[in-house]
């Protein structure tokens, strides 16, 4: 049986890229992401907060590589920066969907700052999955919304 593997990154939006309607583009990533992995059995979280996209991808290796060497070309994004990756024993977002309307959860604006002042910490670097999932969860909670969660 396959290992299962991960990748999470964070990268910097290119506004241009994104169009006027921020939302909607971040609704078609989502959907798009979707799309895309579950045909190839992936799942994570794309987290979009503060002009940064946040991913993780779990999967099979080469599924994951392949699709993350994708996503690293995409133009709608720049400063791409590996957080973590490696070997997992199970998944962390198994389960996870997106599913438009909603697929838009608003986070609050002390959780932009707090997701700065992290990213702005060497520690981040070197975050494991499981610490990630952590953070997402904590920014995510309901009485904390303001920007955009996407499970894809």
């Amino acid at each position: 049986m396959p290992q299962l593997y991960h990748i999470s990154y964070m990268s910097d939006a290119k506004p241009q890229a994104l169009g006027p309607d921020v939302c909607e583009s971040i609704r078609a990533i989502g959907q798009q992401c979707l799309r895309k992995n579950a045909r190839l059995g992936l799942t994570g979280c794309l987290l979009f907060a503060g002009g940064k996209f946040f991913q993780t991808l779990e999967g099979e290796t080469e599924d994951v590589e392949d699709t993350f060497g994708r996503i690293s070309r995409d133009s709608r994004h720049k400063d791409l920066r590996v957080l973590s990756e490696g070997y997992i024993p199970e998944r962390a977002f198994a389960g996870t969907t997106v599913t438009a309307p909603d697929c838009c959860l608003q986070l609050a604006s002390e959780v932009l700052q707090e997701l700065s002042q992290a990213v702005d910490t060497l520690a981040l670097l070197h975050l494991h999955t499981r610490e990630l999932e952590t953070l997402l969860a904590v920014v995510t909670q309901p009485s904390r919304r303001h920007d955009f969660l996407l499970n894809a």
